[in-house]
């Protein structure tokens, strides 16, 4: 079974996007996936939360990200899931600032802008998200593809390249 970690500002409480994750965890239970949103879980000890948090990245098949604002633990999440080679979804709202640079040349992800919470929920039902792998798109800045058959399709601009000439 597929399992879905979801990373998002929990801290300040100015910066969390809770709409965001729980269309995140609605979705992606609709879809029949399992999916860890450490947002949703009680107070624990900082060693606790840790521990739990990076087990549950090891263990996941792919990382969902909200990246509009700055967060520590978000950007620890992401870092581990690089280099595991896990694939990472993120997403920004489309009238924030600037994106962090780091996020920006990150390998093992695609960064998605959406305007609305729809949006978010339109991208996810439009892929197959138990078939994603960490591979460079030759046509656009995404590391991150969708095994279909024997052909790969990227998921941030939909270019289609056979595994075999990959």
């Amino acid at each position: 079974m597929v399992l879905v970690y979801l990373s998002a500002p929990i801290i300040k409480t100015g910066l969390r996007k809770d709409e965001f994750c729980n269309t995140i965890v609605s979705v992606i239970e609709d879809l029949g996936i399992n999916i860890f949103a450490p947002q949703f879980l009680g107070p624990a000890e900082s060693v606790e939360i840790y521990k739990r948090d990076v087990h549950n990245v090891r263990m996941c098949d792919f990382v969902i990200a909200e990246v509009s604002n700055p967060s520590l633990g978000v950007g620890m999440e992401i870092m581990l899931a690089i280099e595991l080679h896990k694939p990472i979804l993120m997403f920004h709202e489309a009238d924030v600032g600037p994106i962090s640079k780091m996020i920006l040349g990150a390998d093992g992800k695609v960064l998605l802008e959406y305007n609305r919470l729809e949006d978010v929920e339109k991208i996810l039902r439009s892929h197959h998200l138990e078939n994603l792998m960490v591979q460079k798109c030759p046509a656009c800045n995404s590391h991150v593809v969708e095994v279909d058959g024997e052909d790969l399709r990227c998921f941030g601009c939909g270019f289609g390249v056979h595994q075999a000439t990959v």
